[in-house]
């Protein structure tokens, strides 16, 4: 037992060394989803325009290795549309909260300006809300958290002088939902943002 505990250690120790943590980040971002593709919705006599919807977060990033980061995000992107439809009039908002996991790894082309690509898991909370200012009934998508996942590709600039790091990237995600009333298999859309990040 004692020598188990003892390899233990050692093993610890070794992988602390290996894949020690090079910095920390916290920051800020934002940006446009675009073509929210959600079957339930577009199926749907509300007709809701989802080609693009605004998007605000922040994040956390754990650096491993010169060349890989971990990035923890949440991030709310939401649309609103109110709308006649035969005796119902109201207000349609969607919103989806995410809390993601990304890995990235970043190309040491150049000192100040590094490409990267990465992948992640996230877990979406999908929320439809209807409100009527007037009789009448009108069928939504029911509310979901679902799992996704998604891909990206970047650019950011390290200013040697700043304990800053700004950032623009594209994202495409894609969630397994499953409205069985819409027939919805997946939904799915590519993201444009960018954020700034202050490293400690």
């Amino acid at each position: 037992m004692k020598k188990t505990l003892i390899l233990l250690g050692v093993l610890v120790l070794l992988a602390s060394q290996v894949y020690a943590v090079t910095g920390v980040g916290i920051g800020v971002r934002g940006g446009f989803v675009s073509n929210y593709t959600n079957p339930g919705l577009k199926d749907s006599p509300l007709g809701l325009d989802l080609k693009q919807m605004p998007m605000l977060g922040g994040h956390v990033v754990l650096g491993f290795l010169p060349v890989i980061d971990l990035e923890g995000s949440a991030e709310m992107a939401w649309k609103k549309k109110s709308f006649t439809y035969g005796s119902s009039s109201g207000d349609l908002t969607l919103r989806d909260f995410s809390l993601n996991v990304t890995a990235k790894y970043k190309f040491n082309m150049m000192p100040v300006i590094k490409p990267y690509i990465g992948a992640g898991l996230g877990w979406h909370w999908l929320s439809y809300s209807f409100s009527l200012s007037s009789g009448g009934t009108v069928e939504v998508p029911v509310d979901e958290n679902r799992l996704g996942y998604h891909g990206v590709a970047g650019v950011a600039l390290k200013l040697p002088a700043l304990p800053l790091e700004f950032f623009a990237e594209g994202r495409y995600t894609h969630i397994m939902t499953k409205q069985e009333k819409f027939d919805t298999k997946a939904t799915h859309y590519t993201t444009i943002l960018g954020g700034v990040t202050l490293g400690f």
